[in-house]
């Protein structure tokens, strides 16, 4: 699938009928046996005989941290190798990989998932150095993207970044990945479904530039992840690495819209929610009641059974105009949910419903594409419980209080979430039109 994965975004470059101009910067995607090659071959045409920075945490050293060091072992190897339990992206990580960048320092190489992903793409950034990944689980879409998510001061931001050269592994390394890990790959992929139809929701409602051409691309490789759903739960190397090579198309799709809309919609939202830290929503909810932090892959899983049921419950009413709000109410709402961090989200998105002129025009775009949303919305609905048995099956959580959220948390999810980050997701059109507490009502009942 690799080859023929870089050849698709290759034909999806340039200019295109979406408005946009399509670039993929990554040079390389291989996963097989032969990776040390691979990763001796990039460095090399990278920085020469530079100094290599190698970034790892402790597990993803022993897995595959030490053989890139030993593959990189011709030039001057630097090693940081992040210590501690639950990682994050944060200044704290970030502090540490930047110490470790010498002045010599030609390439910075990634051994790891999210976390590490995230912080050394970030650090790449800033310093301006090429970086690349070996990745070591299939269990989220960042790989190939060129944007990281931060932990600043309570809030998940994101941040510009870069892209990497290459993203480099093995079946081995992966299929030693923990199952929850695999299973959480899978939960972020199934996410794509709710996160394609927010992104045509937004497309027709406001305006927003969509590509159907890597929009059909992105669902092709849900499609093939979900062909090899049942394989994930015996770990067999092919569907995993099938599963992996969706989730890189996934960041690749990224990199070419130039912005996160065809891997992250609503379903997102719910889980950025939940990765905040101790002082902020679901996570400090879990860490009250003596939980860990879930895995980032199983609240998209979670999320997206929620969404797939809100849309559903959304195109069973057919609204036919904009209900009043009390803007008032709903701010007081959302400073109970986000506690100390609600003046930070407020002032970054402000809790501003659409003009009703603004709402209006909203809704006639939709009813004049209501059939067609209806169907896809309807399409979705009829797979939940497919996609509920993916989920079950690979290991994953399926219901919300299997990563810790239960009652008024996954009401306040629900309602709260859109508020999170500046983009149009059903969420967003249901506040807008004055119909998200009552959908959500419903969908909880």
């Amino acid at each position: 699938m690799a080859e023929d994965m870089l050849a698709r975004c290759r034909a999806l470059e340039g200019a295109c009928a979406c408005g946009r101009t399509h670039r993929m910067r990554t040079r390389e995607i291989y996963i097989g046996e032969d990776w040390q090659a691979h990763l001796q071959a990039q460095a090399q045409a990278l920085c020469g005989d530079g100094a290599v920075t190698v970034v790892a945490d402790e597990r993803t050293w022993e897995v595959a941290g030490r053989a890139a060091a030993q593959a990189l072992r011709a030039r001057e190897v630097q090693t940081v190798v992040l210590r501690g339990g639950e990682l994050h992206a944060n200044a704290d990580s970030i502090g540490q990989v930047l110490l470790g960048v010498g002045d010599r320092t030609r390439l910075l190489v990634a051994v790891g998932s999210g976390t590490i992903n995230d912080t050394t793409r970030f650090v790449a950034y800033r310093v301006g150095l090429p970086y690349l990944v070996v990745g070591t689980a299939p269990s989220m879409d960042g790989y190939a993207s060129s944007v990281s998510p931060v932990l600043q001061d309570g809030m998940k931001i994101t941040y510009e970044a870069t892209h990497p050269e290459a993203v480099l592994s093995s079946p081995a390394i992966l299929c030693s990945a923990p199952q929850n890990m695999v299973a959480a790959g899978l939960g972020d992929m199934l996410g794509k479904h709710t996160a394609l139809l927010d992104w045509k929701l937004s497309a027709i409602a406001t305006g927003e530039s969509f590509c159907e051409g890597i929009a059909g691309m992105m669902r092709e490789a849900v499609e093939i992840c979900e062909r090899n759903a049942e394989g994930l739960s015996r770990r067999e190397g092919a569907a995993v690495s099938e599963l992996t090579q969706g989730l890189v198309l996934s960041g690749l799709a990224m990199q070419m819209m130039g912005n996160s809309r065809p891997a992250s919609g609503a379903e997102h939202h719910i889980s950025h929610m939940i990765e905040m830290e101790p002082e902020a929503f679901w996570e400090m909810r879990q860490l009250l009641r003596g939980q860990g932090a879930s895995l980032h892959g199983d609240e998209v899983g979670v999320a997206t059974l929620l969404i797939v049921e809100m849309y559903h419950r959304f195109f069973a009413k057919k609204p036919d105009r904009v209900i009043p709000v009390d803007l008032a109410r709903w701010e007081a709402r959302m400073r109970a949910a986000y506690g100390p961090l609600a003046e930070g989200f407020l002032a970054r998105n402000p809790l501003d419903r659409a003009e009703a002129t603004t709402a209006q025009e909203q809704l006639e775009r939709i009813l004049a594409n209501w059939d067609a949303l209806k169907a896809e919305a309807d399409a979705l609905y009829a797979k939940k419980d497919a996609l509920r048995r993916m989920l079950e099956e690979s290991g994953g959580p399926t219901d919300p209080a299997q990563v810790g959220c239960r009652g008024e948390d996954v009401r306040d999810a629900l309602l709260c979430a859109w508020l999170l980050r500046p983009r149009f997701t059903l969420l967003k059109l249901a506040f807008d039109l004055g119909c998200l507490e009552e959908i959500v009502d419903e969908v909880l009942a």
